[in-house]
């Protein structure tokens, strides 16, 4: 597939890697103004604000429904991204063979803050000149991926009783079976589950109020052999984890994408 990935490190050297954003008016998040670029109706940009964080979710027998919640930074950097960047690709170019798209991500997630703060009175705010990237190339329309909150009773393949809200791509590791005891005498194989938690945002370049959007949350469950049950997060690879996370956003999201892009 021939992808054209934009890194914006060179378009923006604030999102450097290890660099911390000056506090500048070009680092400071505002909406941007209005220009008199053509806009192409058929051009497509695509940004993915994901990052690298995965949410984990571990429930035990000894603390009940009471969640632990952490984090794990997928390896390699940008993996997360690049896969949410590849579906956009494909189902942008599956809905019409007019349609052009450019790809843009950022290497850091931490410089845009909470997803829902991204939007002001309907209209879409990107912080320095990432408005003005992502409009450089006379794109009519922009796809924006960023995390979304939802309960976890919307994804079937999740444990019950999760009293935490999912965010993102993530894991939930339900030790709680372990502790009731079987038939055959054994003690119950934990839930080992990979989940999205996607939102989907198609923007109007013109003047970058948003048009529609669409949220995703899917899961499902990966197999826990006997050996592994005390511990299956460590009985996987980081390229096994990641690549249970790219096989939901791979399958899922572009099914959420083609009601957005259609002609």
């Amino acid at each position: 597939m021939n992808r054209r990935l934009l890194c914006l490190l060179a378009l923006l050297p604030a999102l450097a890697v290890g660099q911390t954003p000056p506090t500048s008016p070009a680092a400071s998040s505002a909406p941007a103004a209005a220009d008199n670029a053509p806009r192409d109706p058929n051009k497509f940009a695509a940004l993915s604000l994901l990052g690298d964080g995965v949410q984990l979710l571990s429930l035990t027998p000894a603390r009940g429904d009471t969640v632990q919640a952490g984090e794990w930074r997928a390896t390699p950097a940008g993996a997360m991204d690049n896969a949410v960047l590849q579906a956009l690709n494909l189902a942008v170019k599956a809905a019409s063979d007019k349609y052009d798209v450019k790809l843009y991500t950022s290497s850091t997630r931490s410089l845009f803050g909470d997803p829902a703060l991204l939007f002001v009175d309907g209209k879409l705010s990107l912080p320095g000149n990432l408005a003005a990237a992502v409009r450089s190339g006379g794109a009519g329309k922009l796809l924006l991926v960023t995390r979304s909150v939802q309960e976890p009773g919307l994804i079937a393949a999740l444990p019950a009783r999760i009293l935490n809200t999912l965010q993102g791509p993530g894991f939930v590791l339900d030790q709680r079976p372990s502790g009731q005891i079987g038939f055959d005498g054994q003690a119950g194989l934990p839930v080992f589950a990979p989940f999205v938690s996607i939102r989907v945002a198609l923007i109007d370049l013109d003047d970058m109020r948003l048009r529609r959007e669409q949220s995703l949350a899917v899961g499902s469950r990966l197999p826990v052999a006997r050996e592994a049950a005390a511990n299956p997060w460590a009985a996987t690879t980081p390229e096994q984890r990641v690549q249970a996370l790219e096989v939901l956003i791979e399958a899922e999201l572009p099914k959420a994408v083609k009601g957005l892009v259609a002609p």
